[in-house]
């Protein structure tokens, strides 16, 4: 009986075995693999999106936040283990700062305009001198020396001009200068004192003169009438007493108005 090809396999199959336990050969050790733990599968979108999945950290990059974009390194901040930043001092022989136009800083502007206070006091006595003889020839101009005794009429402004004068002269010698505004103000009131006194012996003057014509004859040619300057050098004190009779409320308030015009002048000047 012919063996078909199923019974030869067999046969073939039980020879192998049986020469499988006669011959062993040594089993070669199978590579270890290490399981990896399978993730559950999220059991809802929502479960899905709360896993926190971390990115890969990109070769040679900043560790990346939530949302794909890149976190960047926090600037250490003055403190505890940091030095502290001192403001860098100035040393001795380094350049200075140049400025817009180059040098070095402009210099503080004054306060107020600086001048020269011997010259402004030597130009107030001047100018006083000068408005005291003026105020002088405009008082004996304006009196009535026909009438006896001679009528005098006062000008208020012309004390006031003489006082506005001289603290021109202050301001515009001496600068911003208070002193010098006092100086001129004493000046001031100095020229009206001398220039009334002055116009008084000019009218004194005219008004003998006056009646020596209206007298006539030989009187007149042998009368002896002292001059302006002769009465207020040689008889200042007569020609003061008979001002200070003469002198009025009026008087006085128009000799007052002259120091006041010379310091509100120089003030008035210096703040422009």
């Amino acid at each position: 009986m012919s063996r078909t090809p199923d019974a030869t396999c067999l046969v073939v199959m039980h020879s192998c075995y049986f020469m499988a336990r006669i011959i062993r050969v040594p089993a070669v050790a199978a590579p270890s693999v290490t399981a990896v733990p399978e993730r559950e599968s999220p059991s809802s979108p929502g479960d899905f999106m709360s896993q926190n999945w971390q990115q890969p950290q990109q070769p040679g990059g900043y560790p990346q936040q939530q949302g794909g974009y890149p976190q960047q390194p926090a600037a250490p901040q003055p403190g505890y283990g940091y030095p502290q930043a001192q403001p860098q001092q100035p040393q001795p022989g380094a350049p200075q700062p140049q400025f817009a136009g180059g040098g070095f800083p402009p210099p503080a502007p004054q306060v107020g305009r600086q001048g020269n206070p011997l010259a402004a006091v030597g130009a107030a006595i001047v100018a006083a001198l000068i408005g005291a003889v003026a105020y002088a020839f405009l008082l004996s101009s304006l009196a009535d020396t026909d009438s006896n005794p001679p009528e005098v009429t006062k000008f208020a402004y012309a004390g006031v001009a003489l006082g506005a004068l001289v603290g021109f002269v202050v301001f515009k010698l001496g600068g911003r200068n208070v002193a010098l505004w006092v100086v001129g103000a004493v000046l001031a009131l100095a020229a009206v004192f001398l220039g009334e006194l002055y116009g008084y012996a000019m009218i004194m003057n005219e008004a003998a003169s006056n009646y020596v014509d209206k007298i006539g004859g030989a009187a007149a040619n042998a009368a002896n009438i002292p001059s302006a300057n002769e009465i207020f050098f040689e008889h200042f004190g007569d020609l003061f007493d008979g001002w200070k009779e003469d002198a009025d409320a009026i008087t006085w308030i128009f000799m007052i108005l002259s120091p006041v015009a010379a310091a509100g002048t120089a003030f008035r000047l210096s703040n422009r």
